[in-house]
Parts: C-alpha cells; sequence; structure tokens
C-alpha cells in the first residue's frame, strides 16, 4: 500500500463518478439514481462520505439511520475516544439524528456480497469496516479483522502478479477488479471475485478504499472441469490420429520388410521392397518433427536470415507444391528487418500452408506471400503472410485448424498436422501466427517473428565435408537403448572407427579414467542415473579440455530447456547413417584445425 496519499486526479464532485455508479449498482439502485447528497457532519465528515453513498443508492427507502464509522481502536477520525455511537437518520431526503440503524451498515449488512472499507491514511491501510457476509466467508470473527491489512487472506496459492497488480492499482488509486485465490481461517481455499475501488472527498483526498467480493469457487471448478474434458477430448484426437497415422506406416515397413525376405535372390524386388521401407520411415520422421512441432519441442537450428532471401530462394520449390495451375505473386517489402529463424522448419511450414491453399483452390487461383515490417506490442517484428483465392472458411473450422489432426479433407487425404505444425513453429520461435478466412473469400495466414540485429546468414546448408571416413581413432558411445546403441556402432565401425560402447554416464566416466584414452565422445543427453548425457559432457570437458564432443537427442527441451547443452555440438535424432558420418568427421576435423 502506498504511504503517498497526495491525490493524482482529485475528483471534481467529491467521490469520483465511477466509484458511485460501481456502488450504485453493488447496493441494485437503478441506473441513474444515484445523486450525491450534500451533507456534513461536525464530527466527521469523511466517514459520511461512505454513508452517503450507501444512502443515494437506495432508492424509495422512507428512513433509515446511519451509525458513524469508528476505526478498530474506537477512536474516530478526530482522534478522540467515541463514547457512543453517533447515528444519522434521513427521511424523504432528509438527514438527522436517530436512535436505531445504521442505512450504511444496514444496507451493507443486508447484502450477501462480502464487503469491507479500508483506510489508506492510517498505517498499512487496515480495515475499518466489514459485514457479516464477508466475515461468512473468509471464517473469521469481527475482532480479528478490524485492523489488518488484507493480505492476511493470501497465502502459498495466490498468484504473485495479481497481488502486484493490486498494489499497483492501490498505489495508484485506480478502479482493480481480479479474480485471486484467498484463504479462509480454516486453510481452505477459495476463489474470489475482488473488486476494489478509492473514495475520495469533494477536494480529491482518499479517504477510503471500499471492496466487493464474491466466491467464484464453483463456477472456477466447473471451468477446469470443462477444460479437463476438453483436453481429454484432444488428447483422445491426438492419440487416435497417431495411432492411425503410424499403423499405416507400420503396415508398409512390417509388410515389405518380411516380403523382402522371399526375393532374397531377386535383387529388383529386393531393392523395391526396401525402397518403400525407407519412404515410410522417412514420413514416420516427418510425422514426430509435425508433432515435436506442434507440441513447441522440435529442436530448432535458428539463425539471423532475412525472409525476403530465404522465400525468393524457394520460390521454386514452393511454386512446385502449389502445382501448375495455381500462379504465385510475391510482394516482398524491400527494406525488411532480419529475424532469427530455423529456415528448415519455416521451408516446412510453408510447404504446409500452400499445400492447404492449393486444396482450397481444386480449380486454380493464386497464391500472395507478402513480407512487411510491423511495429505492436509485442514489440517490432517481421510478417511473413500467404493469402489464396479459395474457398475459405466458416468460423467453426477457423477455430479448429490448429488442433493437431483436425482436417475437414477426405480420409486419405491429409492428416490435419500442417497448421499444428506452423502454428507449434511459430510459437517456439516467439512469434505470433493468425489467420483471416471469410467462406468464399480465401484464406490468409500471417507469422510474425520478432526483429533481430545482425546481419543475415546466408549459410543455409550446414557445414559438410568431403571426407567422412573415419582414420581409427576411437569413438566412446553412450546410449542407454541398446538397438540404438547397436546401430550407432554399427555405422561408426562402418565408417572406420573404433567403437567402445556404454549404456549409461557412470560406466563411460569409469572407462575415461582408465589407461586407454579416446578421440571424441558421442552421448545420449536422456539417460537413467543420477548423471545424463549433458552432465557427463560437462564432466569430461572439466577433465579433458580437448576432448572433442558430441550429443544426440530427439527432444528440443533435452538441449534447449532445463540441461543447457547449448555449448554442444548436437544431432538430433532421429539421423541417417551419412549424417551421422558426417558430423562426427566434422567435429574431429574442427580439433585437428586448432591443433589438438
Amino acid at each position: 500500500m502506498s504511504d503517498d496519499h497526495t491525490p493524482k486526479n482529485a475528483p471534481h464532485a467529491g467521490l469520483d463518478r465511477q466509484t458511485l455508479h460501481d456502488l450504485n449498482n453493488m447496493f441494485g439502485a437503478a441506473k441513474g439514481s444515484l445523486q450525491l447528497m450534500q451533507m456534513r457532519h461536525k464530527d466527521d465528515p469523511k466517514s459520511l462520505r461512505i454513508a452517503e453513498t450507501a444512502l443515494q443508492s437506495l432508492e424509495n427507502v422512507q428512513s433509515f439511520v446511519f451509525e458513524k464509522l469508528a476505526h478498530a481502536d474506537r477512536r474516530d477520525t478526530e482522534g478522540d475516544i467515541s463514547d457512543s455511537p453517533v447515528r444519522i437518520a434521513a427521511r424523504h431526503g432528509v438527514v438527522g439524528s436517530s436512535d436505531r440503524h445504521d442505512l450504511f451498515f444496514a444496507a451493507i449488512e443486508m447484502t450477501r456480497m462480502p464487503m469491507i472499507v479500508t483506510d489508506p491514511n492510517r498505517p498499512d491501510n487496515p480495515i475499518v469496516f466489514a459485514n457479516q457476509a464477508f466475515l461468512n466467508t473468509t471464517g473469521y470473527q469481527m475482532d480479528e479483522v478490524l485492523g489488518r491489512n488484507c493480505r492476511f487472506l493470501q497465502g502459498e496459492g495466490t498468484d504473485p502478479q495479481m497481488i502486484a497488480n493490486l498494489s499497483r492499482a492501490i498505489r495508484d488509486r485506480t478502479d482493480i477488479a481480479v479474480e485471486i485465490q484467498n484463504f479462509r481461517k480454516d486453510g481452505t481455499a477459495f476463489w474470489n471475485a475482488l473488486f476494489v475501488s478509492p473514495i475520495f472527498d469533494r477536494d480529491g483526498k482518499l479517504l477510503y478504499y471500499f471492496g466487493s467480493q464474491l466466491d467464484v469457487t464453483r463456477r472456477r471448478e466447473a471451468e477446469m472441469a470443462l477444460r479437463r474434458a476438453q483436453k481429454m477430448e484432444a488428447i483422445g484426437q491426438l492419440t487416435g490420429g497417431i495411432a492411425h497415422d503410424f499403423n499405416n506406416l507400420l503396415q508398409v515397413i512390417i509388410g515389405n520388410l518380411q516380403m523382402a525376405r522371399t526375393v532374397t535372390e531377386q535383387p529388383d524386388k529386393l531393392n523395391r521392397y526396401h525402397e518403400a521401407v525407407m519412404q515410410a520411415a522417412q514420413k514416420a520422421r516427418v510425422l514426430t518433427q509435425q508433432l515435436l512441432a506442434f507440441s513447441r519441442k522440435q529442436p530448432l537450428e535458428a539463425r539471423v536470415v532475412n525472409l525476403n532471401r530465404v522465400v525468393s530462394e524457394l520460390n521454386d520449390l514452393l511454386s512446385r507444391t502449389l502445382g501448375s495451375f495455381i500462379e504465385i505473386e510475391l510482394d516482398l517489402d524491400p527494406d525488411l528487418a532480419n529475424a532469427r529463424i530455423d529456415t528448415v522448419q519455416l521451408e516446412m511450414a510453408l510447404i504446409n500452408i500452400l499445400a492447404n491453399a492449393r486444396d482450397a483452390m481444386p480449380e486454380g487461383g493464386r497464391v500472395t506471400i507478402r513480407t512487411a515490417n510491423r511495429s505492436g506490442p509485442e514489440g517490432d517484428q517481421v510478417e511473413l503472410s500467404v493469402s489464396d483465392t479459395g474457398e475459405g472458411m466458416p468460423p467453426e473450422v477457423l477455430s479448429r485448424i490448429t488442433e493437431p489432426f483436425f482436417t475437414t479433407k477426405e480420409v486419405g487425404k491429409g492428416t490435419g498436422l500442417g497448421l499444428a505444425q506452423v502454428y507449434g513453429f511459430v510459437k517456439q520461435s516467439d512469434g505470433g501466427f493468425e489467420v483471416d478466412s471469410t467462406p468464399g473469400q480465401g484464406a490468409t495466414i500471417h507469422l510474425y517473428f520478432p526483429v533481430v540485429s545482425g546481419a543475415d546468414d546466408k549459410a543455409l546448408v550446414p557445414e559438410r565435408t568431403s571426407q567422412t571416413r573415419g582414420k581409427g581413432e576411437r569413438v566412446l558411445l553412450v546410449e542407454d537403448n541398446r538397438e540404438v546403441r547397436e546401430l550407432a556402432c554399427a555405422i561408426l565401425e562402418a565408417d572406420g572407427y573404433e567403437v567402445v560402447a556404454r549404456e549409461n554416464a557412470s560406466a563411460a566416466l569409469d572407462y575415461l579414467k582408465g589407461p586407454d584414452g579416446v578421440d571424441l565422445l558421442f552421448t545420449d543427453i536422456v539417460m537413467p542415473g543420477k548423471m545424463n548425457g549433458v552432465a557427463l559432457a560437462k564432466e569430461v570437458r572439466q577433465l579433458f579440455s580437448d576432448l572433442p564432443i558430441l550429443i544426440t537427442t530427439g527432444f528440443a527441451d533435452d538441449v534447449h530447456g532445463h540441461t543447457n547443452a547449448r555449448e554442444f555440438e548436437t544431432i538430433y535424432k532421429p539421423y541417417m547413417p551419412d549424417e551421422l558420418s558426417t558430423r562426427v568427421r566434422g567435429v574431429l576435423n574442427r580439433k585437428d584445425d586448432h591443433g589438438g
């Protein structure tokens, strides 16, 4: 709570109009019926300001009484001890003294909505009034509430951001409405829809804060139950789609492998079966990449690039994707800024977008690819948009286009992962994704990427080396999966390397500390035991600073998440044999180039 009580924007008519309007709504008065009474009390004009608000909020009240608001220590606002309550009565708009009932307290006590009043002019902005509904909701007694700051309702489950928002509103003397988790006296949690508003006098001085509350726990629980149900539906759709697509791929792989056994003496047929297996495996690889992209766990190898150049270089490929009956037009901003993007994933995203555009224009049409600089609340961004003249999408389809395995195409015509991959890739790149579409008027997909400084890295192709075979170097391979370990051993041994294989980090360290040295450490990241592959690599670097290290993983979080493995060269699973050969040779060559 702020200790500075100098008014920033003093209202021109006492209580600010928004506060009066909100209080009017709280007390149930008809809209527009609230008119501030010009009343004073010689002993305590501040406390009467609250009474005026409540008093004028009740229409058609024939008589009422206001009991002067006293502080928790029984001192009134002038600091004198109150011998007895001061009561103000009003009848037909006339305010006077009376012996019973207080309009303000009666009005608040009669409502089922918990309400409190705090005094920011006292240290720590304590509660100076709470109604019975507040006590019923929180389980506290009146003497346990008065004189305390409202933070006693907070607990471990209270969102720090909501607390910060409340503190900021109190400091800035503005209204605020939040939903925050509070805790009752017995420790049980409840969701509190809280509205807080400042109350000023006619000179703009801050007098009180008025807070109304509502227990919305049941609604929040219902919303959570709905989200859980929707999540289970989405999981069911996702797993069903994965099972369907992978079963088809496995059918091709298993069937062709079994058929290959029957034609070992017929090379042409044998090669045909092997090629079918390879194609199915490559499709499975793409499918897993799309799934990882949707879940934002696809390994990204981003570099600073200019989208104009990337799109121009991909123009021929994109034209082939669309086919000869669809025209492609480029509208590229010549002053386009650079962005940090994985160009391989961008290529896949554009192909997926254009494939959808092609299917939406069975009779032909036009696709326009635009780039532009864009500034907004998210900062400076580079925009890449793709527009088509196709059929467009109705709202019910538009709302689901990024769901995995959602498709409007015929069975077998699409996986339903295309735009899910695009969405996941863009979000993982800290960008934005929007779609505009109207049935019969085509669609436009907007991709946004943060602007970065730095020159365009034109090296789109990873570093290659003409010589991939080994020269008898010893490679320490660490991989817990037996099948993967045996395959990697076979690839490396076929390339002329000597391979020492271990299944965990502990066994690898034991070998390294022995008499036999190695020329390269090649380790998986995720392994059983106390030490994963990244921890192993860091330990090895401490022991043998010049030893080349190559790590492998199939999961982006292994590298870019908590394990922090960016300092090591990485090859992502599933890798092709020639890709592994190239990367191993490249790591060893760099050591030789540096005089290692």
